[in-house]
């Protein structure tokens, strides 16, 4: 039997093409057994499901919209008063049979009927607002405190602040649990569920000398401290060089710097991670990030600073070594112990694909979310 779930989750286009619109590719590409997922854009278009009311589609509305439109309308205002976090909640009525749905970091507030609901998130949003829009601890913890009132009051799901009152709730990683913690919500049935990356398609071939950077955002995700770290150790490292895949701008021509530019995943399977020796990702504002998956995916050893949820990503000592954020000193240090201990390296290599396989692995995945959604199914 074909368990038909409606994915309330980034498509890009029209949602930005981020970490979660990947998810999303890596859900509808290999699914679990028996699960046919609908992504929300195609079940709009065929008309599976409509939008709630607002004021760009009205009025007139017919009678049942008209306090979900009001309602929507007074959320747009405190949004735009900065009273709750700048975080659109999607106004969905059901118009198909779906046997579940799956609503991954996306607040929701669904009209009518609905199946039994599972909510996802990678560690919850706090960082983003702290590390990578610059808004102050303090301040998220209001906003978010008052955005779980608000969605009591009007009935909706969010991800970060009420994702209780779904059937079930995962999350890529237990650090997540804290975070939920601090806004008052019970994490006692939360599950830990990784998005699953695929394995690594090609052998490894590193030389013992190569680094590798992936990320589209070179300043917020530390490109110029893993350029700062390559400096430091090209003296005693002749021939060190630097992968550096992701970034739009033009080639800085920096020396021991090879600048590949935007490449997709394929590409990085094909050319980067296989040529790599460590993983050298010191990002300034982060969450849960797939490349690092990815790295342990192909055996690379991961250095990383100790924030967000890397220490969680990263068994320091065992896949990988972990410094204080910014100290270029302590990552340098991590990466020449790395290079400089051939037998350790290989020992190494195995311990990451190993976690990768029991932690992060789609077939790993796929076995958590077919027990979850049969649960909630029930």
């Amino acid at each position: 039997m074909t368990v038909r779930c409606l994915l309330l989750s980034s498509v890009a286009p029209p949602d930005p093409d981020n970490g979660d619109a990947q998810y999303t590719r890596d859900l509808l590409a290999c699914p679990p057994p028996g699960v046919e997922y609908v992504p929300y854009t195609q079940a709009l278009a065929e008309g599976e499901i409509a939008a709630g009311p607002s004021v760009k589609t009205g009025p007139p509305w017919p009678p049942r919209d008209l306090v979900p439109a009001a309602t929507r309308a007074g959320l747009h205002l405190l949004r735009r008063s900065g009273y709750l976090l700048p975080d659109p909640v999607r106004w969905i009525r059901l118009l198909a049979p779906f046997d579940l749905v799956h609503m991954h970091c996306m607040p929701v507030r669904f009209l009518g009927k609905v199946p039994p609901v599972v909510v996802s998130d990678s560690a919850g949003t706090w960082w983003h607002w702290t590390a990578a829009r610059g808004i102050p601890d303090r301040r998220v913890h209001r906003l978010l405190v008052r955005e779980r009132r608000v969605a009591r009051a009007v009935g909706y799901l969010h991800p970060s602040a009420r994702p209780e009152r779904g059937d079930r709730v995962l999350l890529f990683l237990d650090t997540g649990r804290g975070l939920l913690q601090r806004v008052g919500v019970r994490v006692d049935g939360v599950r830990r569920c990784p998005p699953g990356v695929p394995a690594a398609r090609r052998p490894n071939r590193g030389d013992g000398r190569t680094l590798a950077f992936v990320a589209r955002d070179f300043q917020m995700k530390g490109g110029d401290l893993a350029v700062a770290v390559l400096r430091r150790l090209r003296g005693s490292h002749p021939g060190l060089r630097l992968l550096v895949a992701g970034p739009s701008e033009p080639d800085p021509g920096i020396d021991g710097v090879e600048w590949l530019g935007p490449m997709r995943r394929e590409q990085l399977y094909e050319r980067v991670y296989p040529e790599a020796d460590v993983f050298l990702y010191p990002t300034r504002a982060d969450c849960a990030p797939l490349v690092v998956m990815e790295a342990l995916a192909h055996g690379v050893p991961v250095v990383a600073p100790r924030a967000f949820a890397l220490p969680e990503l990263v068994r320091a000592g065992v896949t990988g070594h972990l410094f204080e954020p910014g100290d270029v000193e302590g990552a340098a240090a991590a990466v020449a112990g790395v290079l400089g201990d051939p037998d350790g390296l290989a020992a190494t290599r195995r311990r990451c694909r190993r976690d990768f396989e029991e932690r992060f692995s789609i077939e790993h995945r796929n076995r958590v979310l077919a027990e979850v959604y049969a649960e909630a199914a029930r």
